[in-house]
This record gives C-alpha cells, structure tokens and sequence, in this order.
C-alpha cells in the first residue's frame, strides 16, 4: 500500500465520502492537498506558525541506515554492522491540509545564501545535507536581529526558538534509489497502527477546490511491464570490503525485462534486490524475488521522476556502467 492510498484510507475512516475524494482528485491531478511537512516543504511550501496536524497515520519512510534487526543479526554472526542498508519502514506522521501552508519565498542558491549571511556578528550558519546535493541551510543565534533579511531569502522559522532554516533554489528532489549493499538488511516488522475513531472535520471539497490548482505536468510515459524471467549477468554499484570507493560489480542473477534481480545473503537467510540496469542501484528488495519485483513495480512512477532529473550523481553511475558493460561484454537482457 502506497502512502497516498494509506492517506487515502484514513480521509475514508474520518467521514471523507468516496465523491468528495474523487472531486480532490480530479482537481488536483490525481494528487490529493494532504501532506507531512518534509513533504510539503519539498513542494515549496511551509506550515502555517499556528496550524495543528489536521490527523496522523503511519507513513512509509526511507533511510539508508541499518535497521535494529540488521545491527542484531550481524553482531550475532560475529561480522561488521554496514554502514548503509536501504531500506523503508513505517513512521507515524502528522498531516496537513492545503489550507494550512503558505508557498514559500524565493530562496537564492547556496553559494549566494553563504556568501551573504556567512560572519554576520551573533549569527550561526549551518547546511545540513550538502553532500547529499539536497541540503538545508539552517540559522541559529542572534536570528532575531536578521530575521527580516533571513525571511527575504526565504527563511521558515522552525517553530523552535532562535532557529530559521531555508531550502536554496537548486537542491534536488533526493533520490528513493540507493547503493546496493553488499551485507543484506531485512525489513523490521512493525505493529500496525490503529487510528482512533475520532471523526475530525475536514475543509468541506469546495473549499479546496477554489484553492489555485497545482500547476499541470506533462502525462507520463507509461511504465514499462516486466516480461519472461531470464538468467543474465549484470553489474550493480556497491562498495563491497577492500573497496575505496563505490564500483560496478559483475553478479548473476535474473531479469524481467525491466530490473535486474539477484539476492544477497547466505543459508542464514537472502534477500533479493532489484536493480536498475542503468544506474546499477537497488529500488527495491524483498524476502523473495517475486516480492522484489511487485515492490519494484509499485515505486516506478517515482524512479521515472528521478531518471528524468538527470542528476550529476546519477550521471556518474551510468558513466560507471556504461564503461562496465562495454569492457565486459555484458547484454543485460
């Protein structure tokens, strides 16, 4: 289940009838005005200073790091904890409204946010994320003597005292796919979340659909159908032990015409990943590979998105790839 079908289902369990969902949906192109902060914030916009959570459910969330039952497993085989094990797990969220957010101002780049706020007397100046190319410039000290040249640059207060951060215009949308790794992780079994039958009162349809529409974005291509299984040799990115750095890796393993499948693991237990034949990065894995695959699937609206950015970090897979496949020979499908 998505997290916008999880949504979905907990507009229905507070009293949102299945037309007012369809009149959200058909306004809105197919996306509903209900949303966490971060995702809000990655839209441009920010909570209102005196808005509440309009409700709360459990939301799928993305992390790299390893899980407690990964950490347990690998200290229990005597090996090294990975630094890194992609993989999602459920959170419980705060959601709000489209009548609760305001668009944010116009923030400079990074460079011009550095160079314009950097040594200011009694003001702190951190990024946080500039590695990952997604980073938030967050200000701290003396915030309250800058705090109209902080709002120009299209600083949010962070509802905490003496804290403003902004997004600088060029950060990109991060990316869902990530190194494979090379120690498997598997998923942290959660106990379900059962919301309180408590009926909220939700802003009526019409009200949300005299808000401005979001602006219209090309159809998407289609997503491309997985075929046949067949056996193939492919490469994957990951850094394994003796590495310096992350490098293509030649495994055999599967595909369905769309992603590269292989498992990782040993008797103790496997998981399979699906990889992009491209990129070599893993989207999604699972216990088995059928369930790799419909996990795949169910994200490929969102890999697509990535693809179309063309990032400089994705680009450098592709190089990695590229000269991989070339030197080895290798048809991925």
């Amino acid at each position: 289940m998505t997290n916008t079908e999880i949504i979905t289902n907990t507009l229905k369990s507070r009293g949102m009838t299945d037309d007012q969902l369809s009149q959200l949906l058909d306004a809105y192109k197919g996306d509903l005005p209900f949303h966490t902060i971060p995702e809000w914030s990655r839209r441009g916009y920010h909570v209102k200073a005196d808005a509440a959570p309009l409700f709360t459910c459990d939301l799928w969330k993305h992390t790299n790091k390893p899980s407690r039952a990964a950490i347990e497993a690998a200290t229990e085989a005597g090996e090294d904890v990975p630094e890194q094990s992609p993989h999602f797990y459920k959170k419980l969220s705060y959601i709000y409204s489209f009548a609760q957010v305001e668009k944010n101002a116009d923030a400079p780049d990074l460079d011009t946010i550095k160079a314009r706020f950097s040594g200011l007397p009694g003001l702190t100046l951190t990024v946080k994320g500039e590695k990952t190319g997604a980073p938030n410039v967050w200000f701290t000290g003396d915030v309250e003597k800058y705090a109209d040249e902080i709002k120009a640059a299209g600083g949010i207060w962070s509802k905490k005292k003496s804290a403003y951060w902004v997004k600088p215009s060029t950060a990109p949308a991060p990316s869902i796919m990530e190194d494979a790794p090379s120690i498997p992780a598997p998923m942290q079994a959660r106990p379900a979340f059962t919301l309180p039958p408590v009926r909220l009162a939700l802003p009526a349809p019409a009200r949300l659909l005299a808000l401005p529409a979001p602006k219209a974005d090309p159809e998407p291509a289609p997503a491309p159908v997985p075929g046949p299984w067949k056996k193939c040799s492919f490469y994957t990115i990951r850094r394994d032990k003796g590495d310096e750095k992350q490098k293509p890796h030649k495994v055999d393993g599967y595909t369905d015409g769309v992603y590269n499948y292989y498992a990782i693991g040993d008797k103790r237990g496997k998981l399979w990943h699906a990889i992009h034949p491209v990129y070599g990065l893993s989207v999604a894995y699972a216990d088995s590979r059928k369930d790799a695959q419909e996990k795949a699937q169910k994200c490929a609206e969102q890999v697509q998105r990535y693809e179309a950015q063309k990032d400089a970090r994705l680009q450098s897979y592709a190089d990695m790839m590229k000269a991989a496949q070339d030197g080895g020979n290798l048809s991925l499908f």
